[in-house]
């Protein structure tokens, strides 16, 4: 069995002590960013982690990489030897930060002094978290939009029952980079203020950032009370966006990673909706749940929380809801109010009392690479 023995996360919540208040009260803090579009300012509410510079230089977003794996270190000892028997799995949708304004304004040639010997992609990242903590060389790097650091997950998985590792780290990087929000806000899906999953007067999503990292051993070698029980991942050709409304790919891989993971539905103590708060995708996770599920178990979105982080949600996500339950709950779904008629239900209302169980994590990304895991923590 595989265990999970740490998870950590920054986000637009603060600290984790910040963090677990922000979950437990169901409150929130959003930031305001703009930007130009056919010669309109636009506005939309942003969960930024600081007002810090973004694409400056890469050492922003490798001081927070290293910031966040050093948090998490901090709870596993192990040694020199073990690290180098500790893979790497990195999940993230966005390429190098530090070239997104160059990349996009070398349309004449002029920034090419800046990009010279600079590497574009994930890959940079990993490499630089191998150098710097001694890490194992085994490392792969997922770009599958919300899926990313999900994947990242379930392969770590595959490779620790594999015996290639004893130790995996997963990290989700994503922050903020304004190729990413302008096409969003280019694409009319970004709400102007609340993000309202499931909501019937949702207006879109809004999009945030955060870092997270998770250990993951085989039992043998490191066990802890949380465990990953099973997951699947399957890619949908419905169309180049996402899922298909009528929630019927959603629903196989929800039935097919419950399987994988020897549960029964009636097992599922809660499940952690994607809940972008986008009609279509909204609609199809409730479809794909309703196809799956004879009885509905209760369900709730954390995106409300940090907003929606892209490819760092998967280990993003896992993170605060594993701090959650560990400290005895299960957050409300923030920012519902009113029922939509068209999906039928409604997720949860109140803060849920909670210190054990299992737990489904579901993440439907745009392309329509749809990922669920099933974890479990051991009762006290």
């Amino acid at each position: 069995m595989i265990s999970i023995v740490a998870a950590e996360v920054m986000s637009a919540l603060g600290s984790k002590e910040e963090a677990l208040k922000h979950l437990q009260e169901g409150t929130y803090r959003t930031q305001s960013r703009a930007m130009e579009l056919l010669g309109e300012r636009l506005e939309f509410a942003y969960y930024g982690m600081d007002d810090d510079e973004r694409n400056k230089s890469l050492s922003t977003p490798l001081s927070y990489l290293e910031k966040i794996v050093t948090q998490l270190l901090a709870n596993v000892t192990l040694d020199k030897v073990a690290l180098k028997r500790c893979g790497l799995f990195l999940g993230s949708s966005s390429n190098d930060l530090s070239l997104a304004l160059p990349l996009g304004q070398n349309y004449d040639g002029s920034q090419e002094e800046k990009m010279v010997c600079e590497r574009v992609g994930n890959g940079y990242y990993a490499d630089h978290l191998i150098k710097h903590f001694g890490l194992s060389h085994i490392s792969l790097s997922y770009n599958t939009a919300c899926t990313s650091s999900a994947n990242a997950f379930l392969d770590a998985a595959a490779m620790l029952e594999g015996g290639l590792i004893d130790y995996a780290l997963v990290v989700g990087i994503e922050m903020f980079a304004p190729v990413t929000f302008e096409g969003f806000g280019s694409m009319q899906l970004l709400s102007p203020t609340t993000l309202k999953a499931f909501d019937k007067e949702r207006q879109g999503i809004v999009l945030g950032e955060a870092l997270s990292a998770v250990m993951l051993s085989r039992d043998e070698v490191l066990s802890a009370p949380w465990h990953f029980l099973g997951g699947v991942s399957n890619c949908e050709t419905h169309s180049v966006t996402g899922a298909n409304p009528d929630g019927v790919g959603i629903s196989k891989v929800i039935l097919s990673a419950l399987k994988d993971a020897g549960v029964e539905a009636s097992e599922l103590s809660v499940i952690k909706a994607h809940g972008t708060a986008s009609a279509l995708n909204d609609m199809a996770e409730i479809n794909g749940m309703k196809l799956a599920f004879e009885k509905m178990p209760p369900f709730f979105s954390l995106k409300p929380y940090i907003g929606h982080t892209l490819g760092s949600c998967g280990s993003s996500e896992l993170a605060l809801l594993m701090q959650s339950v560990d400290a005895g709950f299960i957050p409300k779904s923030a920012n519902f109010e009113c029922e939509d008629e068209a999906l039928g239900v409604t997720p949860l209302q109140e803060r849920m009392v909670c210190d054990s169980g299992t737990f489904m994590l579901n993440y439907f990304g745009f392309g329509g690479n749809n990922t669920s895991l099933v974890i479990q923590k051991d009762a006290l």
